[in-house]
């Protein structure tokens, strides 16, 4: 049996709530998947907590077990079980965390935020690849192949300061599913987009109701137009839940933290899986939804 050392809170309440089954349905070194009633839950055991996920440490890479997909799994108070396996993740004594951007306290809008802003630039500057969608940030004319891509973003943006729900959900629709990847690229910005949003709007002052009702319409037209593991992602997003890594930069980005914390959280959110793509959305968020208007 493993220990969860760490359990994203929302995922926690469910377990808490009720017994589930479910099945295996992606192993990877580091990642066991399980899909389940509620969505795709995860067990880690390397990088950032994720939302629906626990992290647990000092155990072989999942690939070297014997576990196989579509394996039964059991799901409830205790943890989660394989049964086939002999594995099981005890989540009792597990560090709840909550990942839910609601859940920021003293959000605001720092008076350098666009000297914050051009961190996170810098980040996307050094930690760019090819294969990601940096250019839309870095040089956002230069790239034929992205105009798409950056035209349906400009559109998203003009629906999001519009707060037209209908406009959003059409808008989004035309963003998502671009890009290669598990997630695509484009959706990873999306969820990047989404969260930034949600940020500035608390620091606004905005209703959580006005908030979630724009960004569960983006989530929902964007899902519809893209893969199940994109949809997935997007749909968490939706509900202002973001992986660990990114909620802490949030955080330092929409504060006074020092700068020192705000890069460290950004590298590190370029660093994990489609990291580079949603430190794009919330650059483009922050831009198109504030600072364009404020200077």
């Amino acid at each position: 049996m493993e220990t969860a050392e760490k359990i994203c809170k929302r995922f926690h309440s469910y377990l808490l709530s009720g017994e589930y089954t479910g099945k295996i349905t992606s192993i990877t070194g580091e990642k066991l998947d399980i899909g389940t009633s509620f969505g795709t839950v995860s067990v880690l055991n390397a990088g950032a907590l994720q939302p629906f996920s626990c992290s647990v440490s000092g155990i072989q890479p999942f690939t070297a077990m014997e576990l196989q997909t579509g394996m039964d799994v059991l799901l409830d108070r205790k943890g989660i079980a394989i049964p086939d396996a002999d594995f099981s993740v005890d989540v009792t004594l597990a560090e709840d965390v909550d990942l839910s951007i609601e859940c920021m306290v003293n959000l605001f809008l720092p008076v350098d935020i666009s000297i914050r802003a051009r961190y996170i630039h810098r980040i996307i500057e050094r930690c760019s690849a090819s294969e990601d969608l940096s250019l839309l940030v870095i040089a956002p004319d230069s790239a034929d192949e992205l105009q798409r891509i950056k035209w349906s973003i400009q559109e998203l943006s003009a629906a999001f300061f519009e707060q037209d729900l209908d406009h959003i959900e059409k808008a989004a629709g035309k963003c998502s599913g671009f890009g290669s990847g598990v997630v695509p690229a484009s959706d990873a910005l999306l969820c990047g987009y989404m969260a930034c949003f949600s940020c500035l709007s608390y620091a606004l002052g905005r209703s959580r109701d006005t908030v979630l009702g724009m960004t569960r319409a983006a989530a929902s037209g964007a899902a519809a137009n893209t893969n199940e593991n994109g949809a997935a992602a997007l749909l968490q997003a939706g509900e202002g839940i973001v992986r660990e890594d990114v909620f802490q930069m949030l955080r330092s980005l929409f504060s006074d933290i020092p700068y020192t914390s705000l890069s460290a959280w950004g590298n590190r959110t370029a660093k994990g899986a489609n990291g580079v793509n949603i430190l794009v959305g919330i650059s483009i968020a922050l831009h198109d939804l504030y600072l364009k208007n404020a200077l």
